[in-house]
């Protein structure tokens, strides 16, 4: 199967400076809940980092309910390579803990990039 990759080395290089806020983010935010329990956050986690920010928390969620919906509309015989990417996925996001300066805009280029690849098996476009 031929499908993108997400390139740890490439959201280390600061692929992630594509990534741009809208001015609309700047503006006071409700508190949104990620996909998991932020209660049972380690200190200095990527998961405390993501339950920190409203947009992160926000990006994990939508990640999460495509995932689900992937695996939903995708032949149970496609589940392993849709799980070996959101493994990919988690591990290339998790290397942007690494990086200070640009760490939440490498979290949101990591779950941008992760939910548009969903959005390929959702639509069926994997299948191309």
């Amino acid at each position: 199967m031929s499908h993108t990759r997400i390139l740890p080395a490439a959201l280390l290089l600061g692929l992630g400076v594509c990534y741009t806020a809208s001015a609309a983010s700047e503006a006071p935010q409700a508190k949104v809940s990620p996909s998991f329990n932020c209660a049972k956050a380690r200190a200095g986690s990527i998961d405390k980092v993501i339950c920190a920010s409203p947009e992160l928390s926000q990006l994990d969620r939508d990640m999460d309910e495509d995932y689900m919906r992937a695996m939903a509309e995708t032949p149970r015989a496609m589940w392993p390579d849709i799980l070996a990417e959101q493994r990919e996925f988690i591990r290339s996001r998790n290397k942007c803990m690494g990086i200070k300066k640009q760490r939440h805009h490498c979290i949101a280029f990591a779950y941008e990039s992760r939910i548009q690849r969903l959005a390929d098996w959702i639509d069926g476009s994997w299948q191309e």
